[in-house]
C-alpha cells in the first residue's frame, strides 16, 4: 500500500512514517508540507491512502480535499476535534486525532484493509445458515423471561445497576450493567455513545458531533466516545 503524508509539521510526519514501518505491506511513497505539493503528486503517482493534515499554511488540507473529484482513501490527522464533522462529510476514511497512537493508527489502517475486501470480486459460496436465536435475546425483568427482537431494539440505557432496554414496541428494565449489556450485543449493529448510552446504530435518525437523535428521543455523545461513533456513523455518509 503506497502511503502519501501530508503535513507541515515535521513531528507529525515522522510519528506517522514510524507507524507506517511497523506495518508490513505499507510503504511511504511521499512526503509533503503543504497541499499543493501534494496535489501535484497526486496528479504523477498512483497513491494508494492519504494521511492529511488540515491545518496548513496557504491552502487547508479540507480545501485540498474538496479539489479532488477522484481521490485515493484518506484519513484525516489533526490537533483540532472541531473538524471531524466536516471531513466526514467529505467522505474521508476516519480521522486521528493528534498526538496519534501505533493503537488508534492500527485501527484506522485496519478500516481501510475492511474497505478493501469489501470492493474485491465476490466469490460465489453458500453461507451457512444463521440460527434464529442470534436475531433475540432474553431478559429477566418482573420475575420473568422477556425475549427481545434485536432489530427492534432503539437504544440502551444505564440506570446505576439496571439498564432499560427501549424498543419500538415497548421498554423494558432487568438487573444488569450497561458494560455487560454491551458485551452480550453485536458489535457490528451496537455502539457505546456514553457511559449511559448504547444505541443501534441503524436507528439513528440524525447527529451532530455532541448528540444524536432516535425517533424523537435526543441522546448524548460522551467526549470519550466521540471520535470512534463519529467514525462508526460516517460509513454510510454519501
Amino acid at each position: 500500500m503506497k502511503c502519501l503524508i501530508v503535513d507541515d509539521e515535521e513531528l507529525a510526519v515522522k510519528v506517522i512514517e514510524n507507524h507506517i514501518q511497523q506495518i508490513d505491506g505499507m510503504e511511504v511513497t511521499a512526503v509533503c508540507y503543504n497541499a499543493m505539493d501534494a496535489f501535484t503528486i497526486l496528479q504523477q503517482q498512483d497513491i494508494d491512502l492519504v494521511f492529511l493534515d488540515i491545518q496548513m499554511p496557504k491552502i487547508s488540507g479540507l480545501s485540498l480535499l474538496k479539489s479532488m473529484p477522484n481521490k485515493p482513501p484518506v484519513i484525516l490527522t489533526t490537533a483540532h476535534r472541531e473538524f471531524a464533522l466536516e471531513g466526514f462529510e467529505l467522505d474521508v476514511v476516519d480521522y486521528l486525532l493528534k498526538p496519534i497512537s501505533l493503537d488508534r493508527f492500527l485501527k484506522s489502517v485496519g478500516k481501510i484493509y475492511r474497505l478493501q475486501q469489501r470492493t474485491a470480486p465476490i466469490v460465489n459460496h453458500v453461507e451457512p445458515a444463521k440460527e434464529e436465536s442470534s436475531t433475540f435475546f432474553y431478559i429477566k425483568s418482573d420475575r420473568q423471561f422477556i425475549k427481545i427482537l434485536l432489530a427492534e431494539v432503539l437504544y440502551i440505557e444505564s440506570l446505576r445497576n439496571h439498564v432499560k432496554i427501549v424498543t419500538t414496541t415497548s421498554n423494558h428494565t432487568t438487573l444488569l450493567g450497561i458494560s455487560q449489556m454491551e458485551q452480550k450485543l453485536p458489535p457490528q449493529h451496537f455502539t457505546r455513545i456514553h457511559r449511559s448510552y448504547l444505541v443501534a446504530l441503524t436507528k439513528v435518525d440524525r447527529f451532530t458531533q455532541t448528540n444524536l437523535t432516535i425517533g424523537d428521543k435526543t441522546l448524548p455523545i460522551g467526549q470519550n466516545h466521540r471520535e470512534e461513533v463519529l467514525r462508526r456513523l460516517q460509513l454510510n455518509l454519501i
